[in-house]
C-alpha cells in the first residue's frame, strides 16, 4: 500500500497527468501493477493532503488551479516560510558559508530544495509539515512560473545565496518579494494551466 501511495504521488507531483484529469483507481491500478483497493486508499490519502481534488462526489482529479487558488497558495507559503525563519540571526563565529545547500539545474528542483530546507530547519513540527505540503502542492506549477516570469530563476539564486550565508533579514525580505511577484503573475500561470488541460466537460480519464 505504501509503495502504491509513493509511486502515485511521485507521478502526480511530476505532472504526469494534465490538470483536470480524472484519476480512476481501476485504470491507475494497471499502470501501478496493483489492485484497485490500495490505489483507492492512496487517492483518498492524497486528497486529504490536498495534492489531488475530490471532485463533485464523482471521484478524484488532478487539481485545476484558478488565479485565486494560486494567489492564496502563494501568500500562505510565503507566510509559513517567514514563520520558519523568524528569530534567526547571523552567527558571528561563522563568517563564511553556513549551509551546504544542494544546487539543482532546474528552477522547480531548486525551489523545492530551498523551501524544504527552510522547513526542516524549523523546530515546530506542524510548521514543517505545513510548509512541505505547500511545497508539494506547488511542484506542478513551478515550470509554468519560470515560463511566464523570466527573472524567477534569478530570484531563487539570490534567496539560496542568502540562506547559505545566513543572511536571514535579507532572505525574509526576498521571500516576501518573491511571493508577492508570484501572486502578481498568478493570472498568467493559471492561463498556462488551462492551456494544458482539456475542457471540464470532457475530462480525460486515467
Amino acid at each position: 500500500m505504501e509503495r502504491v501511495y509513493l509511486d502515485l504521488k511521485a507521478r502526480i507531483l511530476a505532472g504526469t497527468y494534465p490538470p483536470g484529469t480524472r484519476l480512476e483507481a481501476a485504470q491507475l491500478a494497471k499502470s501501478l501493477a496493483s489492485s484497485a483497493t490500495p490505489v483507492r486508499d492512496a487517492l483518498y490519502r492524497l486528497s486529504g493532503e490536498r495534492i489531488i481534488e475530490s471532485w463533485h462526489q464523482e471521484g478524484f482529479r488532478q487539481p485545476l488551479l484558478s488565479e485565486a487558488d494560486l494567489v492564496d497558495l502563494y501568500w500562505w507559503t510565503g507566510a509559513l516560510l517567514l514563520l520558519a525563519l523568524k528569530g534567526r540571526t547571523p552567527r558571528s563565529d561563522l563568517p563564511g558559508g553556513l549551509v551546504d545547500l544542494a544546487t539543482h539545474p532546474s528552477y522547480p528542483e531548486g525551489i523545492e530544495s530551498l523551501f524544504r530546507t527552510i522547513a526542516i530547519g524549523s523546530s515546530n513540527g506542524e510548521l514543517r509539515a505545513s510548509i512541505i505540503n505547500c511545497v508539494e502542492r506547488s511542484m506542478t506549477i513551478r515550470t509554468l512560473e519560470a515560463r511566464v516570469d523570466g527573472v524567477a530563476s534569478d530570484a531563487l539564486t539570490s534567496m539560496a545565496d542568502d540562506y547559505r550565508f545566513g543572511r536571514w533579514s535579507a532572505l525574509r525580505s526576498k521571500i516576501t518579494r518573491f511571493h508577492r511577484r508570484r501572486a502578481s503573475h498568478a493570472g498568467r500561470v493559471a492561463a498556462e494551466i488551462r492551456r494544458r488541460s482539456e475542457p471540464l466537460d470532457n475530462i480525460r480519464r486515467i
